[in-house]
């Protein structure tokens, strides 16, 4: 079973390798839900780790129902982390009636220099019609969609990811399930049949040099990190299975 954890900072990646991960989703902004990585961060990363590193694909938060120019500026950051090492991309166009927006999706696929594997990320949470998707997904060019079954977490929404896991096999796409995926819930996931799953491993860490700025109190002055115990702790798991 293969595990991807989510980064946004090279330390986290390095972290999350030397705890035996397997692939990398990079980010920027996880509090966000994660945003397009710079190139200096993809570069540092490639820098200190050997496994494959996934670039999310997200110029911006909120809804995933995007513009001509937002198109425009994450065809045009794909083409430029491709040109520096990406592994993968991870995104999610979604029209006016939250469905797939094949056409946005067609000019993204056909305007990368070179064909590299895509996540549909937790966009596909919003479809109303999930398993007519799957299929729509998987012709459009997607080799595996990021999901927590619909549901806040996946531990709420276990019968549902039952359900798209058994579609998903007669459509040949890769479903990872991810939201809230850990110890206690990895060995129903992978009795159901999953083969990679999605994890952040994190914890919150305070930085307290950096508590204020401009004598303004930011959130809690802690931000999250990769956490090497809960990496190791999954993958002990995950063994054992």
């Amino acid at each position: 079973m293969l595990l991807e954890v989510c980064v946004d900072d090279a330390n986290s990646a390095i972290v999350a390798e030397n705890g035996g991960a397997n692939r990398i989703e990079l980010c920027s902004a996880l509090e966000l839900g994660g945003l397009t990585p710079s190139i200096g961060l993809l570069l540092e990363v490639k820098k200190h780790v050997k496994i494959p590193v996934f670039c999310m694909i997200r110029c911006r938060s909120g809804d995933f129902f995007y513009d001509s120019c937002e198109i425009s500026t994450m065809v045009s950051d794909a083409k430029l982390l491709s040109e520096n090492g990406a592994d993968g991309f991870v995104f999610g166009f979604l029209d006016g009636d939250q469905n797939v927006d094949i056409k946005s999706c067609n000019v993204f696929f056909q305007s990368l220099p070179c064909k590299l594997p895509c996540t549909f990320h937790r966009a596909f949470d919003f479809i109303s019609n999930q398993t007519n998707a799957l299929q729509m997904l998987k012709d459009v060019g997607f080799s595996r969609i990021l999901t927590t079954g619909g549901g806040p977490d996946v531990s709420s929404s276990l019968n549902e990811l039952k359900s798209l896991y058994t579609q998903s096999q007669k459509v040949a796409i890769t479903l990872m399930p991810g939201g809230g995926v850990n110890e206690a819930n990895i060995t129903v996931l992978r009795s159901i049949g999953f083969v990679e799953i999605h994890s952040s491993c994190s914890v919150y860490t305070s930085d307290g040099a950096y508590g204020t700025l401009f004598n303004n109190p930011l959130p809690n002055g802690k931000r999250k990190i990769v956490c090497r115990q809960k990496v190791e702790n999954l993958i002990s798991k995950l063994n054992q299975l």
